[in-house]
């Protein structure tokens, strides 16, 4: 069993007082979570902590998620994906020539893990990625340039496969608002 590090826990608690803040857990729950958040011993244990309470994000119904990889392509021109939008498992996002803008603030995900390649032959890509989610970069081909904070754990993960052969790539959280 992994040992977990005190950065997790701190991370989990800032989880656990944003969903007291946003209304969408109580006082009582909130007294509960944070003694199993002292409890915890293991990164497993926080991540079963995290997701036992209200998600931040709406994970899909099982009869809504897609059989297949979710494929978008652009020619040339700007592609946008913004607002209320489903992320399948696997989703595959490509322009030949063009700036790529991903917005995950108000995506659907099919599941805690996605699986997400990106690419475009000459253009800048930034995917907006909501405060909590870790994306690991399984492969990248261009500069990549993270601002992202460190993720809380049972949060969902992007494994991350992008390419821009002429262009950078930007990872960032939104905005406030």
């Amino acid at each position: 069993m992994a040992s977990m590090d005190e950065d997790s826990r701190h991370h989990a608690a800032e989880f656990l007082k944003d969903r007291f803040a946003a209304g969408d857990i109580g006082a009582d729950q909130l007294e509960v979570s944070i003694a199993g958040l002292l409890a915890a011993r293991t990164e497993a244990d926080l991540v079963e902590l995290v997701r036992s309470l209200p998600q931040p994000f709406p994970i899909v119904s099982p009869e809504r998620q897609l059989a297949d990889p979710l494929k978008i392509r652009s020619g040339v021109g700007r592609l946008r994906l913004t607002g209320r939008w489903q992320v399948a498992r696997e989703t595959h996002i490509s322009a030949e020539v063009g700036n790529v803008r991903i917005d995950l603030t108000d995506a659907e995900f099919d599941d805690h893990v996605i699986d997400l390649h990106v690419y475009t032959g000459c253009g800048r890509i930034t995917i907006i990625v909501p405060r909590g989610f870790a994306v690991q970069i399984i492969q990248h081909r261009g500069g990549v340039r993270s601002h992202l904070d460190r993720p809380v754990p049972g949060l969902p993960l992007i494994r991350l496969d992008v390419t821009t052969n002429i262009g950078t790539v930007h990872l960032r959280h939104p905005q406030s608002r």
